[in-house]
């Protein structure tokens, strides 16, 4: 009969080898899950990802100031003196703007009856002329908001009543 091959100690597996890597594999895991683990629980509870950080502020409402009583100025026009009322109404976002406006109102409308009083007619009566006359307006409010130090966030002038006669 044939005789079984013995086995020798280069042929075994060393059976001690074998399973101390297994359990170093399994530390090694343990650990890298633990520090995954530690490290996201670090950066939720740091703040994380803001996503609020990033997304622009929402625009406040707009606050509307109605300069009272209205505008009456003299104006030339085709040859004969005219006149116009003008209700002019100022938009901004802030309510602390307006304590600036009203605390300067006498100039601001002395700049404006000075303003609208150089326009003539012809620059009144078309879409475009008021267009032009309504971003003077709103130019010469921020000058003088600006000359006397005042917040210059007024962002819009608007017309609510315009009559000419």
């Amino acid at each position: 009969m044939a005789k079984k091959p013995e086995k020798t100690a280069a042929t075994k597996p060393a059976k001690g080898k074998g399973g101390k890597l297994k359990l170093i594999i399994i530390l090694l895991l343990i650990t890298l899950v633990a520090a995954a683990a530690g490290g996201g629980a670090a950066w939720y509870l740091l703040g994380g990802l803001d996503l609020d950080r990033d997304r622009p502020e929402a625009p406040r409402p707009a606050i509307y100031l109605p300069l009272e009583p209205p505008l009456v100025v003299n104006f030339q026009g085709s040859g004969r003196i005219r006149f116009v009322q003008v209700g002019i109404v100022l938009m901004a976002r802030d309510p602390a703007v307006f304590d600036g406006v009203n605390r300067h109102m006498p100039v601001i409308r002395n700049d404006l009856m000075i303003l609208i009083g150089n326009k003539t007619y012809d620059d009144l009566i078309t879409r475009e002329g008021k267009e032009q006359v309504r971003e003077a307006v709103l130019q010469e409010v921020l000058q003088v908001l600006s000359r006397r130090g005042e917040s210059t966030q007024v962002e819009a002038v608007y017309f609510n009543s315009l009559v000419m006669q």
